[in-house]
């Protein structure tokens, strides 16, 4: 995010009569060290409520720069940090990492400085034979899991994005079918979460990909005619989506179903962004690569 976003960003929260608390996450955003502190002075000068920093805890292998980070952090107005625990980012993160950046949060914010994300994955953790990175299988033999469907359970994973490609074996697919009638009103319509990228668009629930507004117009006008996608998942959900692609656009539903109607949402939207006519399906760079 530049800059000028961000503070584009912030002139158009202050606007709103009704905000909850903000956070930062990426991506990690402790990638960009410098414009992860100025953000955050950012919106603390403007008076808006700061909750937390999300971080993989990646970047706390060592102990001291790690700290350095935080009271930098700490100095420029933040006062938690939420730390996501899983066994996905144990593949990759070892669990030494984790440990360090929750106790140095501890340490530097105080005791209420860190929100753990989730604790009982941490707890697992905590007792495997080393604390370094594992893999799925050595977290399910370690936990004495069996059922590879637990994982995706034991984490609340929403199956949609990556996740019905790189879990299958966590998910039963059904057909498209089964999924008719469920909208997508509640979720798509919902302003209690939502996500500004750092393009300046906004993400509401936690569906990527449809644009449902940026910061220069946070509550634009939707219609049929404007942001037909959109107001298709409102009205008939992924299944009326699917219809619309199927008599129009070519679509063809796979024969070996889908996880949940998010994995069929996704499906068919990638579809339709071949078309080049549903400017609401961005970025572009989320459906150029199959997930």
């Amino acid at each position: 995010m530049t800059p000028d976003t961000a503070g584009k960003l912030v002139e158009a929260l202050l606007k709103e009569p009704r905000l909850g608390g903000l956070h930062l996450a990426g991506g990690e955003p402790t990638l960009r060290p410098e414009l992860l502190i100025e953000m955050i002075r950012l919106i603390n000068a403007a008076g808006l409520s700061l909750e937390y920093v999300e971080t993989n805890a990646g970047w706390c292998r060592d102990r001291t720069r790690a700290k350095v980070l935080m009271e930098r952090m700490r100095e420029a107005g933040l006062r938690c940090m939420l730390v996501s625990v899983s066994m996905f980012h144990n593949e990759f993160i070892p669990f030494s990492s984790t440990r360090n950046c929750i106790e140095l949060c501890r340490e530097v914010f105080g005791p209420g400085g860190v929100f753990v994300y989730m604790p009982h994955i941490y707890d697992i953790l905590a007792t495997m034979p080393d604390d370094g990175t594992h893999t799925l299988e050595e977290f399910m033999a370690h936990a004495g899991i069996s059922d590879r469907a637990e994982l995706a359970k034991m984490y609340s994973l929403t199956p949609g994005g990556r996740a019905p490609r790189a879990l299958r074996a966590s998910y039963r697919p059904e057909p498209a079918e089964s999924f008719r009638g469920q909208t997508c009103r509640n979720h798509l319509l919902s302003t209690s979460h939502f996500h500004i990228d750092h393009m300046g668009r906004l993400f509401t629930g936690t569906c990527a990909g449809i644009l449902a507004g940026a910061i220069a117009d946070l509550h634009p006008l939707k219609t049929p005619q404007t942001s037909p996608v959109f107001v298709t998942l409102c009205e008939r959900g992924s299944a009326g989506l699917m219809d619309v692609a199927v008599e129009k656009y070519g679509f063809i539903p796979d024969q070996a179903g889908y996880v949940s109607k998010c994995d069929l949402c996704f499906k068919v939207r990638r579809h339709l962004v071949a078309a080049e006519v549903f400017s609401e399906l961005q970025p572009a760079s989320f459906y150029e690569k199959e997930l």
